[in-house]
C-alpha cells in the first residue's frame, strides 16, 4: 500500500512538472526578479536607437538628450515590478499617472521591455521615415519572436499590455512637458533673432543657418532646479593679449593652425557633430554606456538604472547647456578669429565629408560636448568607480576620419577630452569647455541624488 502510494505521489509530480514545462516555460520563468535576467533587450534598442539617430536631421543635440530619458523611463519604470529593491518614478520623480501592476504573475519582463521601447522609441524618434519606422517594428518582431517562444498566450498578452500601458503613460507625461514637445519639432523657429552687439553670436559661416533650438533653456529637467542650471559668466569680451578671452580664442587658431595628428586625432574622435556621419554628441555617452554594460556583463536591472541615470542627466544637461548658450550668446572662434587674429582662420569640423570650415548653429558659451563630457565621465564613474580603464571603440574601423580607439585611465580623463577635443576643431575656446564640464559635473551629482532605491 505504500508502494502504491509513493508510486501516484512521484506520477503526480512527474505530472505537475510536465504541465509546468509546456505553460510556464524558461520564458514564463522571467517572472523572476529582473536582477537575474541578462540585459539583452536594453542593450538590443540601445543600438538600433544609435543606428536610427545617426541619420536623424533636425534631432540633435537637444530632443535626442530629451528621447533618451524618456526611453530609458519606461524601460526602468516597465520593469519596476520586478526590481525589488527601487522606486517607482513616481516616487523617485513625481511622474504623476504611471500605471500599477496589480499581479506580477503573468509578466515576462523581456517581452514587456520589446513592446515598450517599440512604442516610447517610435514617439519619442518622431522624424524617423518610413525606412527607419520599420527597422523599429522589425526589431520589435524579432526580439518577440525569441521572447515568446514557448510562452503562453495569457504571458504574451499580459506581458505586452503591461509594457504599452507604462510607454503610452510615460509618452502623455513627455507631452505634458509643452516647451519640449514643442521645440522638439521646431529645431529653427524663426521667431528667434539673435541679438546684435560686441562679441555676440551670429549664424556663422559658411551657411549662416537659423539658431538652433533657442528656446531649449525652457524644457522640463528632472534633477537640476533653475538655480542650479545657471551658468557662470563668461570672461568679458576682449581684443587684448593677456586676456582670458583674446587667450582662449588665439589658442583654437593655434591648435587649428599647428593641426598636429594628435590634436586632430582627438578633435574627429569625439566630434559626432554630423548628421549622417556619426550619432550625436549625447548619443555618444549612450554609444560609451552600451560598451560598458556589455564589457562589464551587468544584468537588465543594473544596466535600466544605469540607463536611466544617463538619460536623465543628458536630458538636463541640453536643457541648461542651452539655457546658457542663449542667455550669454558668446561668438564663436570663427567670427572673433578671423576679426582679430587670423582673416584666413577656418574650423576643420567637416574634413569628413569634404565640406571643412563648418561650426554648429548656435552660441558657443558653455560648450555642449563638454556638459555632456563632464556629465557622462561622472555618471560612468557613478556605476563602475572613478580610476576605471576604459578603451573606447565608438569610432573603430571608421575611414572617413580618425576613429582609431582612444584608452583612458579614467572617466575623469575621458570626460575632459571629449571636451576640450573642441579646441583644436576649431569650434569652442576654453572658457566654454571649462564651464560645460562644471555644468555636466554639477548635474552629474544632482543625478546620483536621486534615490531610486527604497
Amino acid at each position: 500500500m505504500t508502494r502504491i502510494f509513493y508510486s501516484i505521489v512521484l506520477f503526480s509530480l512527474f505530472f505537475a512538472s510536465c504541465t509546468r514545462d509546456q505553460i510556464e516555460t524558461p520564458g514564463e520563468g522571467d517572472q523572476k526578479v529582473v536582477s537575474e535576467l541578462k540585459n539583452e533587450v536594453a542593450v538590443e534598442w540601445a543600438r538600433l536607437y544609435l543606428g536610427i539617430e545617426t541619420h536623424l536631421a533636425g534631432f540633435r543635440p537637444a530632443p535626442t538628450s530629451r528621447a533618451m530619458a524618456y526611453i530609458a523611463m519606461v524601460g526602468y519604470e516597465t520593469a519596476i515590478p520586478g526590481m525589488t529593491q527601487y522606486r517607482s518614478l513616481s516616487e523617485a520623480l513625481s511622474i504623476p499617472n504611471l500605471p500599477k501592476l496589480v499581479s506580477t504573475t503573468n509578466v515576462d519582463y523581456n517581452i514587456a521591455l520589446n513592446i515598450a521601447y517599440k512604442e516610447i522609441t517610435i514617439d519619442m524618434m518622431h522624424s524617423t521615415n518610413a525606412t527607419q519606422t520599420n527597422e523599429i517594428l522589425k526589431l520589435y518582431e524579432s526580439l518577440k519572436t525569441t521572447y515568446t517562444n514557448r510562452v503562453s498566450p495569457d504571458v504574451i498578452k499580459a506581458s505586452e499590455d503591461w509594457g504599452v500601458r507604462v510607454a503610452r503613460a510615460v509618452s502623455k507625461y513627455a507631452e505634458s512637458d509643452v516647451e519640449g514637445h514643442k521645440q522638439a519639432r521646431d529645431p529653427r523657429p524663426s521667431s528667434y533673432v539673435p541679438p546684435v552687439g560686441q562679441g555676440n553670436w551670429q549664424p556663422t559661416a559658411p551657411f549662416n543657418g537659423r539658431a538652433m533650438f533657442p528656446y531649449w533653456g525652457k524644457a522640463r529637467t528632472f534633477a537640476i532646479t533653475p538655480e542650479e542650471m545657471k551658468v557662470i559668466p563668461p570672461p568679458p569680451f576682449s581684443t587684448k593679449p593677456g586676456d582670458k578671452y583674446y587667450d582662449d580664442f588665439k589658442e583654437v587658431n593655434d591648435a587649428v593652425t599647428r593641426n598636429d595628428f594628435k590634436g586632430q586625432w582627438q578633435a574627429e574622435f569625439w566630434s559626432d557633430d554630423i548628421v549622417g556621419l556619426t550619432f550625436s554628441p549625447p548619443a555618444r555617452n549612450l554609444a560609451i554606456a552600451e560598451q560598458l554594460v556589455t564589457n562589464e556583463k551587468l544584468n537588465l536591472e543594473e544596466t535600466l538604472v544605469f540607463f536611466l541615470k544617463l538619460g536623465i542627466g543628458s536630458n538636463d544637461a541640453s536643457v541648461a547647456a542651452w539655457e546658457g548658450k542663449y542667455k550669454h550668446n558668446v561668438e564663436r572662434p570663427i567670427d572673433f578669429i578671423r576679426k582679430h587674429i587670423n582673416p584666413n582662420f577656418t574650423p576643420t569640423l567637416g574634413r569628413a565629408i569634404g565640406a571643412i570650415g563648418l561650426t554648429p548653429d548656435f552660441p558657443g558659451y558653455p560648450s555642449g560636448h563638454s556638459t555632456f563630457g563632464g556629465m557622462g565621465g561622472d555618471i560612468f564613474a557613478q556605476q563602475f568607480g572613478m580610476e576605471y580603464t576604459f578603451t573606447d571603440n565608438c569610432h573603430k574601423n571608421r575611414s572617413e576620419f580618425y576613429g582609431i580607439p582612444r584608452t583612458f585611465l579614467n572617466f575623469r580623463e575621458l570626460g575632459e577630452e571629449n571636451a576640450f577635443s573642441r579646441i583644436p576643431l576649431g569650434v569652442h575656446p576654453r572658457f566654454d569647455c571649462e564651464e560645460g564640464i562644471r555644468l555636466g559635473r554639477v548635474i552629474a551629482e544632482k543625478v546620483g541624488q536621486i534615490r531610486l532605491k527604497k
